[in-house]
């Protein structure tokens, strides 16, 4: 099966918009307190209406003329009804922070909101107040779970005001996900909602190979047939939950739909190069250059290689000899088990390495996760061919237009203005912030952090305090679950999958005396709401066990503690075993390893070199992004020129 992709239109960042619309968003002013004090006329206005007259001053307001429902005056009185079906349905006002941030997401801004502050509401009215000037909304969320846990929060507030709404379901169900489609306002998670566009390409696709026929029937109905048979209509508005996650994390993981299973690879490749790479020598027979860990064999090593299949009949060989070889080096010296991967029930499934999720359908490609089935001794299974693919950038620019909430994107401003043409809004906080962020602790290494750690965690716990432990991956997770429990202390370990049980996990680390150990992202989209006890006691202290690649999502970890101007903290412990000092910065770690006393704890504050050494893999990072982006525009490019021919 070709593996190219039909679109059903040349792509073009953010052309699809109108010259009306592009007008309107240049000529739209900042929003700022004045706007609210317009809002608070209206909603005091609206609270007046009965539940039929709310219904039916929405539906005339969708009745409208185009240009009538444009504009900020258009989405200040239709804002106004929305707040009033949040009223009715939630029993609270919206507060002023969250107008605010309401009229600027409908603007087409990245809001930037912190953890308690009501994301989950103000994400449900923007979607509410963008169906006044679009046909559909979808609304991005990061998990299948989310987002039926917000549409059945949110649906309430919906059917105030008659908007219709629907989720995508599970599955490959036509029929639900066309249905789902057809709502006004469409959940999801955002993954689905680029996989069922890839499945909708490679369905036109292969129905388009009788074009006589096609264009037979398309005569005879007066429709297009082909465009009848999309589960996705058109896209004119998304909204995007956990923004810089999906828009900016998970940027450089392109969307891939997979084709039939392929015969069984020959397994004996994989093996001898298994033994193969145990034999090699690192820095005699091969190299790993870091910080990018570029696997490079010598020629002599590489001689060898081949001398050990030169005599072999009958293997099959499904790419060249010297990357069976490179990928079994870096299943054998780079990639790491409970760090990388885990496995499950005989099988190897990918860590996703910004959130700590394991994802069971993801394979490595150009046969590394084969590699890795030969390193862990289980069954080598074949990978499927990809047959269509996808950039989450090209798809999402797509899109009329685009909004979006997360709880940091001020370090990452430029590249949403850049890229998706988005000016990110920094929305205050309803009440000030309480949160004490501790000095981090430096160590010597991995030892002496792990005991200071454990003291530091009995220590709180004592008081009640409750505690939560934010690992970069699961290996961690479990290393300060397995000291903790040397010492007799007891902690809730959670790791891995983003579900249902997830969420209510980590709802319950608030309570007093809790100590929950979790990968950074676990249950992120879930509040963390500590009991009256627990708020006596210091509220929610987040350690912080290792600090990431990107400063932004240390942030998001500390986010949790001490919201909605409750008291909490945080603190972070570092050493020069940790990955982000070890592989990025060794001169870093053999200066911190220098400075310590006998205990292992650093003289010293190494605060603003771990900072700077952030900042330039961001940069680093944006740069991959960026050449990415440029490679999905080359690509679309050369086949719309073959299209035309």
């Amino acid at each position: 099966m070709s593996q190219s992709i039909v679109t059903s239109r040349a792509f073009s960042p953010r052309s699809s918009r109108t010259p009306a619309i592009l007008s309107w968003l240049k000529r739209r002013p900042k929003i700022d307190r004045r706007h609210v004090a317009r809002f608070r006329n209206f909603e005091n206005a609206a609270e007046g209406f009965s539940e039929t007259q709310l219904l039916e001053r929405s539906r005339q307001w969708h009745d409208k003329p185009a240009q009538q429902r444009h504009g900020i005056d258009a989405q200040i009185q239709y804002g106004a009804l929305i707040a009033s079906a949040v009223r009715r349905t939630f029993g609270f006002r919206l507060h002023d922070v969250q107008i605010l941030a309401l009229l600027s997401g409908a603007g087409g801004a990245i809001v930037e909101m912190q953890t308690g502050e009501g994301k989950t509401v103000v994400t449900g009215a923007t979607a509410a107040l963008c169906s006044l000037t679009s046909p559909t909304v979808h609304v991005a969320t990061t998990n299948a779970y989310l987002a039926a846990r917000d549409l059945e929060e949110l649906a309430p507030v919906f059917g105030f005001l008659g908007l219709s709404c629907g989720i995508l379901p599970d599955g490959n169900d036509l029929q639900a996900t066309q249905a789902a489609y057809q709502k006004q306002i469409t959940y999801g998670p955002g993954y689905q909602f680029g996989f069922d566009y890839l499945r909708d390409q490679v369905h036109l696709r292969d129905n388009r190979q009788s074009r006589l026929g096609v264009k037979t029937l398309n005569a005879i109905t007066g429709t297009d047939i082909l465009q009848s048979l999309r589960q996705q209509p058109e896209h004119h508005t998304a909204i995007i939950d956990e923004a810089d996650s999906v828009m900016i994390d998970e940027a450089v993981t392109p969307l891939v739909i997979a084709g039939a299973a392929r015969e069984a690879e020959d397994a004996r490749p994989f093996e001898i190069a298994k033994k193969l790479a145990a034999e090699l020598r690192r820095d005699d027979d091969f190299t790993i250059q870091l910080p990018d860990k570029v696997i490079e064999v010598t020629d002599d090593a590489n001689l060898r290689a081949h001398q050990r299949i030169e005599n072999l009949d009958g293997l099959s060989l499904e790419r060249p000899w010297r990357i069976y070889v490179k990928n079994a080096l870096r299943a054998h010296h780079v990639l790491q088990r409970d760090v990388d991967y885990v496995v499950r029930k005989g099988a190897i499934q990918i860590v996703d390495q910004n959130t700590g999720r394991i994802f069971a359908d993801r394979t490595w490609q150009d046969g590394l996760h084969q590699a890795v089935e030969a390193k862990e001794s289980v069954t080598i299974q074949s990978t499927p061919p990809s047959v269509a693919q996808i950039s989450r950038q090209r798809y999402l620019l797509m899109y009329d237009h685009l909004s979006g909430l997360t709880g940091t994107s001020s370090s990452v401003a430029d590249e949403f203005k850049g890229i998706y043409k988005m000016p990110p809004v920094t929305i205050a906080t309803h009440l000030p912030s309480r949160r004490e962020n501790l000095p981090t602790m430096f160590f010597a290494d991995l030892d002496a952090k792990v005991k200071a750690v454990v003291r530091e965690v009995v220590g709180r716990h004592k008081t009640g305090q409750p505690i939560l432990i934010g690992t970069r991956t699961i290996a961690e997770s479990r290393q300060v679950y397995d000291a903790l429990s040397d010492q007799s202390v007891d902690a809730v370990l959670l790791n891995g999958v983003q579900d249902r049980d997830e969420a209510e996990i980590v709802k319950e680390a608030g309570r007093f005396g809790a100590i929950t150990i979790a990968t950074n992202m676990a249950g992120r989209g879930t509040d963390i709401k500590p009991d009256a006890r627990s708020l006596q006691a210091g509220g929610l202290h987040v350690l912080g066990y290792s600090p990431n690649l990107s400063a932004r999502i240390d942030r998001q970890l500390i986010g949790r503690a001490a919201r909605q101007g409750q008291p909490g903290s945080s603190q972070f412990f570092v050493c020069a075993d940790d990955d982000l000092v070890a592989d990025y910065a060794p001169a870093l770690g053999k200066r911190m390893a220098a400075r310590c006393h006998s205990d292992g704890l650093s003289r010293s504050n190494f605060t603003q070199d771990i900072a700077a050494l952030q900042k330039s893999i961001e940069a680093r990072q944006y740069t991959h992004r960026q050449a990415m982006m440029r490679r999905d525009v080359w690509m679309d490019m050369v086949r719309a020129s073959i299209e035309r021919e």
